[in-house]
């Protein structure tokens, strides 16, 4: 059976509540968050000003060049994976900045940006997406992957873990 048929076989007999029966807490409804004030949140925490220079395949903060080099070998695990293909910019930050926050307790996480052979003219994610990591001050350090797993269009990153 499909999951569909399942659903509608589990609700068979449901009886929707009616507005009425919602209890009373005595506060106003929330009211949803206006998007463009939370883009523009995300537009001021991660800067586009900032560029990561050029040529550079990695970054790590003071001190943690030893684990730079375990995260190059391939020492750590992937915990988990976020694909920005075909997102647009700020889309694509926005994304960034939730899959980072939802990430909290993994160690290691592949970012896969693209190449860049969907834009027009230089690839724009592959630039941002690594002069946002080095603003997020979770994010520890961070290098291309291997060929195999994507290679420049992919980046593998050490976030601080909770303790």
């Amino acid at each position: 059976m499909k999951d569909r048929e399942l659903f509608l076989i589990a609700a068979e007999g449901a009886i929707p509540l009616k507005f009425e029966a919602r209890a009373e807490t005595g506060k106003a409804p929330l009211k949803p968050r206006n998007k463009s004030i939370q883009e523009e949140v995300v537009r001021d925490y991660l800067s586009d000003s900032i560029s990561f220079p050029e040529g550079e395949t990695a970054f790590c903060k003071p001190g943690l060049s030893g684990e730079l080099k375990k995260l190059k070998r391939g020492k750590f695990p992937i915990e988990a994976e976020l694909d920005l293909h075909g997102m647009r910019r700020d889309e694509a930050r926005r994304t960034l900045l939730e899959f980072i926050e939802s990430s909290r307790g993994c160690r290691t996480v592949r970012i896969v940006h693209g190449k860049g052979y969907g834009s027009k003219g230089e690839p724009v994610l592959k630039a941002k997406v690594r002069s946002w990591l080095v603003q997020i001050p979770e994010v520890l350090a961070f290098c291309e992957t291997k060929p195999g797993e994507g290679g420049s269009g992919a980046l593998i990153a050490l976030l601080k873990t909770s303790v």
